[in-house]
């Protein structure tokens, strides 16, 4: 079906791709040329227009492209600038590859003939491009980390971990009673008592260098494992990318229930999400919410 109206960037890479293809089939018929590129010979008109007013910087006569199509059939001269076909740079095919590399990976088993044509492609355009075909989007994550860490949750044992922070660029050793392992977005995340922060902590699997197993106080380590999570629940005014992420929640105005092992993190999180999120229930989590921003408020009014 031909389409009548074209946006804007649409009808841009169309007037890319019109000198080219004329270039190499002078003397077409405009409804061929129409009908080629999908749209109504009118629009097809409008097109061919535009391109009489492109050419290199002088803009007369001898610079702009010279287009004959007012007898039905299309030819043009003087356009060698724009007489081959648009490709991609680089960069343009290393995002292209990446972004292969993600779909490849979100394809059910199932889809075989998915899979193999998305494969085709990577290799053609690596071949074209000189580029790696097997970029990967994928986190690295060490089996070794993977392995330790499954063992420890398993077992409720202690583990040492040097950890390197995306925030403050350090690498930090800690001793952490893991909890959970799970994954988000595309990553890994390893939920644990950090014992450097007192408190429950999540922690990005590919960024953590080197992991020992280590030991436990009991005293400590049976409260750990004895925690209960914290029920909470809340609702999304407004659920921002940041509130979804955050909360895994993309619906508006509805309760949800979620829970947390840290009292402290749900605070932060909700005060963190401004209006994207009211916070329901548990009731006290509610009240140091107030007062925390009840305190902040004071200290504007005092600047």
């Amino acid at each position: 079906m031909s389409k009548a109206i074209s946006a804007p960037l649409l009808r841009t890479a169309r007037l890319l791709d019109l000198v080219p293809f004329i270039t190499t089939h002078q003397g077409i018929s405009l409804k061929d040329l129409a009908t080629h590129f999908d749209v109504t010979p009118a629009q097809m008109s409008a097109d061919l227009t535009t391109l009489w007013m492109c050419g290199l910087p002088g803009y007369t006569p001898l610079e702009l492209m010279d287009l004959e199509f007012e007898s039905g059939y299309v030819t043009i001269s003087n356009a060698p600038t724009l007489a081959k076909p648009r490709g991609i740079t680089f960069k343009e095919s290393v995002a292209l590859l990446l972004g292969l590399d993600l779909l490849s990976g979100s394809l059910p088993a199932q889809r075989s003939d998915l899979q193999e044509l998305v494969n085709s492609l990577r290799t053609r355009l690596a071949q074209k491009m000189a580029t790696p075909a097997q970029l990967s989007a994928a986190p690295f994550e060490s089996p070794h980390v993977l392995s330790a860490i499954r063992q420890a949750v398993s077992s409720q044992s202690g583990l040492l971990i040097n950890y390197h922070s995306l925030y403050t660029d350090d690498l930090s050793t800690r001793i952490v009673s893991p909890v959970d392992l799970y994954e988000q977005d595309g990553y890994q995340y390893l939920h644990a008592f950090c014992f450097s922060a007192s408190d429950y902590r999540e922690f990005r699997i590919d960024r953590i260098i080197d992991v020992q197993h280590s030991s436990l106080p009991d005293q400590i380590g049976s409260a750990i494992r004895g925690s209960e999570k914290i029920q909470y629940s809340i609702t999304a005014p407004h659920p921002s990318r940041d509130v979804s992420e955050r909360f895994g929640v993309d619906q508006t105005g509805v309760d949800i229930s979620l829970s947390s092992y840290s009292r402290q993190w749900i605070q932060r999180s909700v005060m963190a999400s401004g209006t994207g999120v009211i916070l329901q229930t548990p009731a006290d989590i509610r009240a140091e919410i107030a007062a925390t921003a009840q305190s902040l408020l004071d200290r504007y009014r005092q600047a």
